[in-house]
């Protein structure tokens, strides 16, 4: 019995690192789809104006959560310490801040329904109808 809720706890634990992540705007904008490159240069500040000239506002989620580690590697191809240690030198040489942070999938559901411009990510089976897909890393 115990062999089994462990075989059943690692399959879970390997399924949520391997989660999908996808990249959403708000369902009023009019962008329908950004390269795995624009969505990257917008999240790490090189980029300030989504497709549609729209100011771009990207949104993170919490160091803790999984989806965090999840989108670094997957769209932006860096270890969670390196986007730190990136943004850590922006800061200090003056070149800009990392995005605005909130601490899960909901919130950043919120946050991009409720800010004009706004991009985040969050679980692929977290996605709403009421937001627009724009990028899926799965």
């Amino acid at each position: 019995m115990s062999r089994l809720l462990v075989m059943g706890l690692a399959l879970f634990l390997v399924s949520q690192a391997s989660a999908g992540v996808v990249v959403i705007v708000s369902p009023d904008s009019n962008v329908a789809e950004l390269s795995k490159s624009q969505i990257k240069s917008i999240f790490l500040g090189k980029v300030k104006t989504l497709p549609n000239g729209e100011p771009a506002v990207p949104v993170n989620q919490a160091e803790e959560s999984p989806v965090y580690d999840a989108f670094n590697q997957k769209v932006l191809g860096k270890s969670s310490a390196k986007v730190l240690q990136y943004w850590a030198a922006r800061v200090f040489s003056g070149k800009g801040n990392p995005p605005e942070t909130v601490p899960d999938d909901q919130a950043v559901i919120d946050y991009v329904k409720s800010h004009k411009g706004a991009i985040g990510y969050i679980d692929s089976a977290s996605a709403p109808a009421d937001v627009k897909v724009v990028y899926s890393a799965d």
